[in-house]
Order: structure tokens, then C-alpha cells, then sequence
């Protein structure tokens, strides 16, 4: 069977590598100070939006849907 490994590492405050099975990932990290959403906002909307995606493929009507 073929494995795969991840690995992060933090190479500086902004930059991080990750380890992939052979493949190495130099991801950088940048903020925009004129941005209005805090940091909360952003993930109360993405879990939102995965929660919504999840119930919307169950097939079932939305009053239905145990929450």
C-alpha cells in the first residue's frame, strides 16, 4: 500500500513548510489590515457554508432537518 506522511514545519512567522510523501510546500501567510472580518468571522462563514452544503445534499427539506 502506498503511504502517504504530511509533516508541517514553521520555517519563519509567515511561512510554513509541508511534507506531502515526496513533495515539499513552502506556504506563505499574509494578512490584509484593511480587511473587515476578524478571524472568527471568516470561520463562523466557512463552517456555516460546509453545514449548509451538508444538510443540502441530504435530500431532506430544510424545516425537517435536525440541527
Amino acid at each position: 500500500m502506498n503511504e502517504t506522511t504530511t509533516a508541517a514545519v514553521a520555517v519563519s512567522g509567515s511561512v510554513s513548510e509541508y511534507h506531502i510523501g515526496h513533495t515539499t510546500y513552502r506556504v506563505t501567510t499574509t494578512f490584509n489590515p484593511a480587511f473587515r472580518q476578524s478571524l472568527s468571522d471568516i470561520l463562523a462563514r466557512l463552517i456555516t457554508e460546509d453545514c449548509e452544503k451538508m444538510l443540502g445534499e441530504s435530500g431532506q427539506e430544510q424545516d425537517k432537518q435536525a440541527v
